[in-house]
């Protein structure tokens, strides 16, 4: 019998089935709302680009599931949810933004056509310095004067661990984004942080609802499974390259010791301090 505590919005699948799902724009309009500091009805419409799930992606553990959208058929969204920390994420980011970006242009057209293109990552590990904000939004302006070069440019980082930290701290009742970010860090075992957030909104109590359905549904529950070994399966796969790099680096500088002159006791002692 699987955890329930497995089924949680952090994990990408679960994320994308609740956001991603045609039946949940008003889900997805008011968390889009929320991080994007707007009204809700200043979103007109939603078109969701890529809610199919191919049974392979799901056990493929280098595999994306994020979820690409056009907002108000003028805007390019995308929003990643990401557990793992790969290294060098800020660059990953700003490329798959500038794939997005020029993706949209098509031969010959015209530089304005290019939609406003936002990416959105929702992540869990800390990403920048900075303790007491847990959402950055990063734009291109000029260092001086930051007169904004280009509305078409904007990429917000949502950090989950700072945010749990920042709630606990201070409360989250009479702070929208973070009883999303409490949705986010929540799993359907939860029941204390779920019945808290269904009795804040009817779009938060249908987004709970939502989540425990899942927990319910074995078909949805075998789907959960399977993404959640693959996950757990590519952290140890990085975390065994990883390893083998330090051990290789290791055998490197033993190499460059010994012809260097150095002894063996020479250089277990240099060994034994790092």
């Amino acid at each position: 019998m699987l955890d329930k505590s497995k089924v949680t919005p952090k994990l990408d699948l679960v994320f994308k089935k609740i956001f991603g799902n045609v039946n949940n724009t008003d889900i997805l309009t008011d968390f889009l709302a929320t991080v994007l500091n707007i009204n809700s009805d200043q979103i007109t419409s939603i078109e969701i680009l890529d809610n199919e799930l191919v049974p392979d992606i799901l056990i493929n553990k280098f595999s994306r599931l994020d979820l690409k959208l056009t907002v108000n058929k003028s805007c390019s969204i995308n929003i990643e949810i990401q557990v793992l920390n790969y290294g060098n994420y800020k660059e990953r980011t700003l490329f798959y933004w500038a794939k997005m970006f020029t993706g949209e242009l098509q031969k010959n057209e015209d530089y304005n056509n290019l939609k406003d293109t936002i990416a959105i990552n929702v992540i869990d590990f800390n990403l920048f310095d900075c303790k007491e904000e847990y959402h950055s939004t990063f734009k291109v302006l000029e260092e001086h004067r930051h007169e904004i070069l280009t509305d078409k440019f904007r990429i917000d980082f949502l950090e989950l661990r700072k945010a749990k930290k920042f709630a606990k701290e201070r409360g989250s009742m009479t702070d929208k984004k973070l009883m999303w970010m409490d949705f986010l860090n929540s799993n359907a075992e939860d029941d204390e942080t779920l019945e808290r957030l269904s009795s804040e909104s009817p779009v938060m109590k249908k987004a709970v609802a939502v989540l425990r359905q899942m927990s319910t549904d074995e078909k949805e529950l075998y789907e959960i499974e399977q993404r959640d070994k693959a996950v757990r399966d590519e952290l140890s796969a990085r975390n065994y390259e990883r390893q083998q790099g330090i051990l290789q680096e290791r055998e490197n500088l033993i190499t460059k010791m010994k012809k260097s002159g150095m002894s063996d006791e020479q250089i277990q002692k240099i060994l034994s301090i790092q």
